[in-house]
């Protein structure tokens, strides 16, 4: 028995990274650290050429070593433009840094403060919390992304800024995102919004437009001279996709989420900040508040998501910063506060495999002479057993994606011989050795406090790991989802031969009766309507902002064939239940007798998360 149950789960994960593939990856972190700058240059020289880049930026700080920057390619692959350290970039959400600073200046001078009331910050900002009298949204939970809001809709990723709206303008166009989900300061979620808000914030108190506030107050102080929000400039490096397609620039709605351009070199001077505590810019302190999440039911919370700023964990170790995306461009700007070292990297190209193989090179010779830190007797305790078992996150950043990340949102927290494990359901492979500390606190192997068991309003006992919040759930509810997916795509497979066959004979009219030939056509039509149904949003979810942001053929082709699932699944399991007792053919008797109640659970599933109609662009 214990030998079928595991053919199962490996059938049932094989067949599951095939299906989901395109929307998850992983990375090689234990590639060989090189052993000085040189070999790194030379390595990531090798990367950039086998992924046919067009062009890599990079900068290294190290403590006590001199700031290293680097150049690889073309910042223009038409005009043979060859990048430097002083060629503009779009760095996306890193962007969101800035308006962390630009709040806490605000904060050092007391014209604001973090537990300020959204409602009296913005009383015309549109926005709904239905929980306002006991969890109002205060500033605090703005820079932190607790505010349960759901990301923008497809139809703001999409939209051309080009004539570059005021901020109040852009926020008033699309506010149904802007819903808590949940009461405010329970639970992070990730949303663009949040930090524009913010940056409106600093326009309404400081009487001045955001950019021209953060050009005098954050990029003057450290001479940078690139830093622009405007739209495109033609000595900027151009975007490029996955076959160096150009990208065409379109400006983005939330400007100040992700729309600045700037050089690897005026980008190293605000991760130098960063790292030494520049006054010229804030307080030690409030540094330090930046990099520390406050605002979840966890506590103060190292591991979390703090004033626009991430953990990141390299090996075990704890950096701080952002990342960013954009079509056509990849970013990240990480740092350590202890060791006082960090990069930037800046891509010009969508290509994620070779973005996430730089990324490693580069971590992996940061932290390579770090020493690893000796774990105490009292950090090495057993895991409770109560709270061993499965979990899955409970606060994801795009609900009308949720129906496809829940396949992936469980974990499973063991108790093993030395440590406390926990691993992914699927995909198999990630896996985080921590180590109980007491007091419902769980430690990596550097000693880092990463995950913190507390108690949610709604959920009831949690876990919070890093940004992720995830809730207690049975066995059966961790598996029976994969389990019903791969029996229905192993069932749609399989009607592809067997339509062939079917139907010679029933052009032929081979079968001895109407109810034979009726439940054929059941199938046929309900794998059909799946299969349509599956094309659509499949296509759609390789270019979602392109061919979901809009009411595009693909949008409206995903919205109409999911109304068609459901008429036609309803059909046939109608004429199933009139047919199968009369119909001849056992096989047929069978295949229908699993697929088409399984293609109902499934209809169901996709109705409860709100796909069945799905307007995507909203």
């Amino acid at each position: 028995m214990q030998n079928l149950h595991k053919i199962i789960r490996q059938l049932l994960t094989t067949t599951l990274v095939l299906v989901l593939s395109f929307v998850l990856g992983t990375a090689n972190v234990n590639a060989k650290a090189p052993q000085d700058i040189r070999q790194l240059d030379k390595q990531l020289v090798d990367i950039v050429a086998k992924h046919k880049l067009p062009s890599l930026s990079y900068a290294v700080l190290e403590q006590g070593k001199p700031l290293h920057q680097r150049s690889i390619g073309f910042a223009n692959i038409q005009s043979k433009q060859a990048a430097s350290i002083d060629t503009s970039y779009r760095i996306a959400s890193v962007s969101k840094m800035i308006v962390g600073l630009a709040i806490m200046q605000l904060v050092e001078s007391k014209q604001l403060t973090l537990e300020d009331e959204l409602k009296t910050l913005l009383p015309d900002l549109q926005f709904r919390n239905q929980w306002q009298s006991t969890h109002p949204i205060k500033l605090v939970h703005l820079m932190e992304n607790t505010t349960g809001w759901d990301e923008i809709a497809l139809q703001e990723f999409a939209y051309n800024n080009e004539s570059q709206l005021p901020l109040a303008q852009a926020l008033a166009l699309y506010p149904d995102s802007r819903t808590s989900r949940w009461p405010p300061g329970t639970r992070h979620t990730y949303t663009n919004s949040a930090a524009t808000v913010a940056a409106l914030i600093v326009e309404t108190v400081t009487d001045m437009p955001f950019d021209k506030y953060v050009q005098q107050y954050i990029f003057s102080p450290l001479e940078i001279s690139t830093a622009n929000y405007s739209n495109d400039n033609p000595a900027n490096a151009k975007g490029y996709g996955p076959v160096q397609q150009e990208i065409t620039y379109k400006p983005i709605l939330m400007t100040p989420s992700g729309g600045l351009t700037i050089s690897l070199n005026d980008l190293s001077k605000i991760l130098h900040a960063f790292i030494v505590r520049s006054p010229s810019l804030l307080s030690s302190d409030s540094y330090q508040r930046i990099e520390h999440s406050h605002s979840t039911n966890a506590g103060i919370f190292p591991a979390g998501y703090g004033i626009f700023n991430y953990a990141r964990y390299y090996q075990g170790w704890r950096f701080r910063g952002h990342d960013g995306a954009l079509p056509g461009w990849r970013s990240e700007l990480s740092y350590s506060p202890e060791f006082k070292s960090g990069f930037v990297v800046l891509q010009n190209s969508e290509n994620d495999a070779a973005f996430r193989a730089i990324i490693t090179a580069i971590s992996n010779f940061v932290i390579a002479n770090w020493d690893k830190p000796s774990l105490s007797a009292a950090d090495q305790s057993t895991t409770p057993q109560e709270v061993t078992g499965y979990y899955r996150y409970q606060n994801p950043r795009n609900a009308k994606r949720y129906f496809i990340e829940r396949l992936a949102a469980t974990n499973k927290l063991s108790e093993q011989a030395e440590s406390t494990t926990f691993t992914s359901v699927f995909p198999p492979g990630w896996r985080r050795d921590l180590h109980y500390a007491g007091d419902n606190r769980w430690k990596n192997d550097k000693g880092e406090v990463v995950m913190i068991q507390t108690t949610d309003p709604q959920l009831g006992k949690v876990f919070h790991y890093g940004d992720r919040v995830f809730s207690q759930v049975s066995g059966f509810s961790a598996w029976i989802d994969k389990v019903l997916l791969v029996l229905w795509l192993l069932c749609l497979i399989i009607t592809l031969p067997v339509a062939i066959f079917w139907l010679i004979r029933l052009s032929k009219k081979h079968y001895q009766n109407t109810a034979s030939e009726k439940l054929r056509c059941a199938v046929l039509l309900a794998s059909l309507s799946a299969w349509l149904f599956i094309f659509f949003l499949a296509f759609g979810l390789l270019s979602p902002i392109n061919r979901l942001g809009g009411p595009t053929w693909i949008s409206i082709g995903l919205m109409l064939s999911s109304l068609l699932l459901v008429a036609i699944t309803m059909l046939a399991i109608r004429w199933y239940a009139k047919n199968v007792k009369l119909s001849v053919g056992k096989f047929a008797n069978v295949f229908a007798t699993i697929l088409l109640p399984i293609q109902l659970i499934i209809v169901v599933y996709l109705g409860w998360y709100g796909v069945i109609g799905v307007q995507s662009w909203t």
